[in-house]
């Protein structure tokens, strides 16, 4: 039998993420709960690797997946909900990147019975979004040389610029992405600059032994807002503002309806799952056209 892959979150993976708030989501909490088991049980993928993809935790993807709610429906408060329906709708953006197109590579080249010696690599580690020996026979696994997605061997990528000096960007300081956007934000920069965590503390200040720590705890937070109450978190929201500012890239209109909306006020990023939430009865969290949850009293 074929062993299980594991899969990982494939580049620009965020970059999808204003135009899938824009086209709203509209699917069943059902339906893609059988969308997503299909996708594990056809592509033999983890659940714990899918998880990891998706950023949830393993408490709130159960929650979703044994369907533990009287209403259908209040299935939409739970993290997973939005973060499953995001992972198919950059599946199918990605096309020939996306992670479903690299399993099926995969599979064709197990099913063809090419030896180690015939194979050629199918993708660079966390570029296609899966390990690079996923679907390949056993015995060929450990012989599978890597280059960086279909480039020759003797070919160079382009060398990434350094990170810019962004002393001199003024920006408006009040925060406009919740945790979970500005951990998508760093990992479209490193895409584009040369850094890594220690060069991105550095840049918002951490001018301690190990400026990257903060920042790699951070990043490894999940959901909307994990991460959100540490120093860190607003820093590196407005080191993500200031790139923006810089690259002149337009206001999202996510971004443009927050400032609308707060005028000169706190812009609401919605409600913190990750705090306790007191449910008085008839109370339930509701999303609303910006993908915010609100805490709605029932009364």
């Amino acid at each position: 039998a074929m062993s299980k892959v594991n899969i990982t979150r494939p580049d620009g993976y965020y970059d999808f993420y204003d135009d899938f708030l824009d086209d709203g989501v509209s699917v069943a909490p059902k339906a893609l709960r059988a969308k997503i088991r299909t996708f594990l049980e056809k592509w033999n993928v983890t659940a714990t690797s899918f998880q990891k993809v998706i950023a949830v935790n393993s408490n709130s993807y159960g929650k979703f997946m044994t369907m533990q709610y009287k209403n259908q429906w209040s299935a939409t408060s739970n993290g997973t909900y939005m973060s499953a329906a995001y992972f198919f709708y950059v599946d199918q953006k990605l096309g020939k990147d996306s992670i479903t197109a690299t399993l099926k590579r995969g599979q064709a080249v197990a099913a063809s019975g090419i030896t180690s010696s015939m194979a050629q690599p199918l993708v660079e580690p966390n570029s296609n979004g899966v390990q690079a020996t996923a679907g390949l026979p056993s015995s060929s696994k450990s012989s599978v040389g890597l280059t960086p997605r279909g480039m020759p061997k003797t070919a160079r990528p382009a060398q990434k610029p350094p990170l810019p000096d962004l002393s001199s960007v003024n920006i408006d300081e009040r925060v406009f992405l919740n945790p979970k956007e500005v951990r998508a934000e760093i990992s479209a920069i490193k895409r584009r600059y040369k850094c890594n965590n220690a060069s991105i503390g550095r840049a918002v200040g951490e001018m301690n032994s190990q400026p990257g720590a903060a920042v790699s705890r951070f990043l490894d937070k999940g959901g909307d807002f994990g991460g959100g109450q540490m120093e860190i978190y607003r820093p590196l929201a407005h080191f993500c503002e200031k790139f923006r500012v810089y690259e002149n890239k337009p206001k999202s209109a996510k971004r443009i309806m927050l400032e609308a909306e707060a005028a000169d006020g706190r812009p609401y990023l919605g409600h913190d799952t990750s705090r306790p939430t007191i449910f008085f009865p008839g109370a339930f969290l509701a999303k609303d056209s910006l993908g915010r949850l609100h805490y709605q009293s029932g009364y």
